[in-house]
């Protein structure tokens, strides 16, 4: 392990880590609420319109007010229930051009005798469809659970609080294995092992689960993120979000340079596999 951190940090040095998850914060930003109403749109399809729209319900009472998250909560699960399919398809089209960010973002990541130039932007779109497959199922699964994580918050006291955030960082973490497995293998340049990609996607998944824990945290200060910019809270709360997906990529910076760390321990039989 600790030759597997020295390898990772080697593979960032140079690399300017900051300014890789920012662009990648840019192709996030773009495709973020596209993918969220296609998630929303093919759940409504595939487990009833009424069964979504009493979750979404669920997650806006539960999730933190201060910032006016409830209300693009709902906001977004009506939008995403009410898309057409030519909508949709629009929709997919431009969530799925964060494959191709990621591809960019990521590919000075990979070592020298494994690079190859990014996909051409039609099969980084392609190589994305199924992560956008995978949405529903992942927006289902912390739906059901949403129920029980504000039952323990609002009735259990102190403890029920931690249990609500173990409980809730334990299945982000677990729903996130797969699609960062995919995203380091096939999306991302270079083709490094399946192990690989699937230990990395364990551990990066760890901390992007602490990090959005820590990301609802912060939609509960009692704090006017408007101020410093004149009152305009729209672009206090738009500029806030835009922070914490940067944070997010560059932990799957970090997270694609442990890939190839891990990657470089094969022996040479694993290697001609």
């Amino acid at each position: 392990m600790a030759q597997a951190v020295t390898d990772t940090r080697a593979g960032l040095t140079g690399n300017d880590t900051a300014l890789r998850s920012a662009g990648a914060t840019l192709y996030g930003a773009l495709a973020a609420v596209p993918t969220l109403l296609v998630a929303i749109a093919l759940a409504g399809v595939l487990f009833g319109h009424d069964r979504m729209v009493r979750y979404g319900a669920n997650l806006a009472a539960a999730i933190p007010d201060q910032q006016g998250a409830d209300r693009w909560v709902s906001g977004l699960f009506g939008a995403g229930l009410s898309l057409s399919p030519v909508a949709v398809l629009f929709a997919v089209f431009m969530a799925s051009a964060y494959g191709r960010g990621l591809s960019k973002a990521l590919v000075r990541l990979v070592p020298e005798h494994h690079r190859a130039d990014p996909p051409p932007s039609l099969k980084a779109r392609l190589m994305t469809l199924p992560l956008l497959g995978l949405a529903p199922l992942m927006l289902l699964a912390l739906l059901v659970i949403t129920p029980t994580v504000e039952n323990l918050e609002t009735e259990n006291g102190l403890a029920g609080i931690a249990a609500a955030s173990y409980l809730g960082l334990n299945m982000v973490w677990v729903i996130l294995w797969a699609p960062l497995a995919w995203l380091f293998r096939v999306v991302a340049p270079g083709r490094p092992s399946w192990r690989a990609a699937g230990i990395a996607a364990v551990v990066t998944a760890a901390f992007i689960s602490g990090f959005l824990q820590g990301f609802t945290l912060f939609l509960a200060l009692p704090v006017d993120l408007g101020r410093p910019f004149g009152g305009l809270d729209l672009v206090g709360v738009t500029t806030s979000l835009l922070l914490w997906l940067w944070v997010l990529h560059a932990v799957v910076c970090v997270g694609y340079a442990l890939t190839w760390a891990i990657d470089g321990r094969r022996t040479p039989q694993e290697q001609d596999r």
